[in-house]
C-alpha cells in the first residue's frame, strides 16, 4: 500500500539520519569544545553551542614548536609509507594476478589471515627485534612496522583490481611493440588508478593516525608523531581539554579533506579490489 511504503521510507530515512548524527556528533563536539574559552569547558549543564568563541587554544597549540615538529614527523611517515605501499602493492598485486606459480593461490589467503590478528599481538615481537637491532626510536623503523602491517591488505586489493583488467589489453600493447614492463606502466597502471587511490588513501590514513606502535617504539620528543604529541596534553592530574580538542581538529582536517576529495575513486577501488580474482 502507498501509505505503508511511505512509512517504511520515512523510517529508513529517520534511521539513516540518526546514524549520521551518531557518527558526526563526536567530531562536532570536538570542534565546539576547541572553540570554547576555559570558563565554559566544565560548565553545567553543557551547551550545544559555545556562548563565546575563542581561538586561544589553536593559537597556544600552533605557537609552540612541538606541534609543527610532530606534524613533520607524521608527514614524513605518511609520505614514506604511502609511497612504498603503492609501489610494492602495484608490482606484487600484478604478479599475483597475472602469473601462476607454486603457492600463487595460497599466498593471497595467507596474507589476509595475517590481518585477522590484532596489532597489539605484534608489539612485543617488534619491540624485542628492534631493541636487539638497535632500531628503537627511529622513524624509518616505525615506517617499516607500518609497511609490514599494511602491505598484505594493499597487495590483496591491487591483486583483485588487476584480475579484472582484460588480458587482451596487455596482449595488444605487446603486439604494438611494448615490452611487458612498458605494457604494465603505460597500459595497466593508468587503468588501475582507482585501486591506487584506494591503497594510497588507506595507507595514508593509517600512517597519519597510528598511535600504538609509535607509543611503543618512539621515546624521544623530537621524533613523536601527532597522536603521540597530543597524548602529551593528557597529564596525571589535569588535562588541557581545549588544546587537546584543537589538536584533534587540526589532525583530522587533512584526512577529512583527502577523503572527501577522493571518495568516489576510493569506493570504486575498494569495490574492485574486493572481488575475488
Amino acid at each position: 500500500m502507498p501509505g505503508a511504503r511511505a512509512w517504511r521510507t520515512g523510517l529508513i530515512y529517520l534511521g539513516l539520519f540518526a546514524a549520521f548524527l551518531w557518527a558526526v556528533f563526536p567530531f562536532y563536539w570536538m570542534v565546539v569544545t576547541s572553540l570554547r574559552p576555559e570558563s565554559e569547558l566544565f560548565a553545567r549543564p553543557p551547551s550545544l553551542l559555545p556562548r563565546e568563541i575563542t581561538l586561544e587554544h589553536y593559537v597556544g597549540l600552533l605557537v609552540g614548536a612541538g606541534f609543527w615538529r610532530n606534524a613533520l614527523n607524521s608527514l614524513f611517515l605518511t609520505v614514506v609509507v604511502t609511497g612504498f605501499s603503492v609501489l610494492v602493492s602495484l608490482t606484487a598485486g600484478y604478479a599475483l594476478a597475472r602469473y601462476r606459480f607454486r603457492g600463487s593461490t595460497v599466498l593471497p589467503a595467507l596474507m589476509l589471515y595475517g590481518q585477522m590478528f590484532p596489532a597489539v599481538l605484534l608489539l612485543i615481537p617488534f619491540f624485542l627485534q628492534f631493541r636487539a637491532l638497535g632500531w628503537m626510536d627511529s622513524l624509518w623503523a616505525l615506517a617499516l612496522v607500518y609497511l609490514s602491517y599494511m602491505l598484505p591488505l594493499c597487495v590483496w586489493l591491487m591483486r583483485g583490481f588487476f584480475a579484472q583488467v582484460p588480458f587482451a589489453l596487455e596482449d595488444a600493447a605487446r603486439m604494438d611493440g611494448c615490452t611487458r614492463w612498458q605494457a604494465f606502466w603505460l597500459v595497466i597502471v593508468p587503468m588501475a588508478r582507482p585501486g591506487i587511490i584506494a591503497v594510497a588513501t588507506w595507507s595514508m590514513i593509517h600512517a597519519w593516525n597510528e598511535f600504538l606502535f609509535a607509543a611503543t617504539l618512539i621515546s624521544s620528543a623530537e621524533k613523536r608523531t601527532l597522536p603521540l604529541g597530543l597524548s602529551g596534553l593528557i597529564g596525571q592530574h589535569t588535562t588541557d581539554w581545549g588544546m587537546l580538542m584543537a589538536g584533534g581538529v587540526l589532525t583530522a582536517l587533512p584526512i577529512v579533506a583527502v577523503f572527501f576529495a577522493l571518495q568516489r575513486h576510493l569506493v570504486t577501488g575498494l569495490g574492485a579490489g574486493g572481488v575475488k580474482g
